[in-house]
């Protein structure tokens, strides 16, 4: 699947705080386009996108329905309302390509997860199109161990997940993405020695570690992504 594919994917979790919409922005929005990102009732860093509530999920599945791409970025506190909203609406979730799944590895977001996983496939959903990552993990840890939780039923269903690895570059994006902080094609190097005072080279040299970071966010990214999606629904 190329990076531009034209896909919609809702990214949901009964539990806050496990990079939804980190996830949604940097993750998926560059890799499909720049596409919309709508927000079902959640806290999400952009903040230029329209909020809803998750009773008002129709107006919602109709712009994703008349978009080629799409994200839907689904609060924890609104799930079950949509989820509410959804069994009154037959086969509406047939609308998605991908239902992705952020968890991190504290035990009660992993019990989420795996309810959300298995309320899903109560509603119809196929377990081809669930995507789960595991996020914020440290590099040195052992993910299969760590998530041991929610990797059994992954197994046993055949469910695709992928890792994203804590960084402190994304404490440093200030609302940029992470192509924007990775500055592709800069001479730092030359930057720095051109300036002419000690605050430019200090500024210069902060933007050049936070690049390096962002650089490696990205080919962590586009890894998760790749493992993710390379094949279709």
């Amino acid at each position: 699947m190329s990076a531009s594919a034209e896909m919609k994917v809702a990214v949901l979790n009964y539990s806050g705080n496990v990079g939804k919409s980190t996830l949604a922005r940097h993750l998926l929005q560059p890799r499909m386009g720049d596409c919309p990102i709508l927000f079902v009732e959640s806290i999400n860093e952009g903040g230029d996108e329209t909020n809803v509530k998750g009773k008002e999920f129709a107006t919602v599945m109709i712009d994703v329905l008349a978009s080629e791409s799409a994200i839907v970025d689904i609060g924890s506190s609104n799930i079950e309302a949509v989820f509410a909203k959804v069994g009154r609406m037959g086969d509406v979730l047939e609308g998605f390509d991908y239902f992705l799944i952020p968890t991190v590895a504290k035990p009660k977001q992993q019990k989420d997860t795996v309810k959300v996983i298995r309320d899903l496939v109560a509603l119809g959903v196929p377990t081809s199109k669930l995507k789960v990552v595991f996020n914020h993990v440290d590099p040195e840890d052992d993910v299969d161990k760590l998530f041991a939780p929610v990797k059994e039923p992954l197994d046993r269903l055949g469910i695709a997940s992928a890792v994203v690895y804590e960084s402190e570059g994304f404490e440093h994006l200030g609302g940029r993405t992470v192509k924007e902080c990775a500055s592709q094609g800069r001479d730092f190097r030359k930057e720095i020695a051109a300036a002419t005072s000690a605050e430019m080279k200090k500024e210069l040299a902060t933007a050049q570690v936070f690049s390096r970071l962002a650089q490696g966010i990205q080919s962590d990214l586009d890894l998760a992504f790749k493992k993710l999606f390379s094949e279709p629904a």
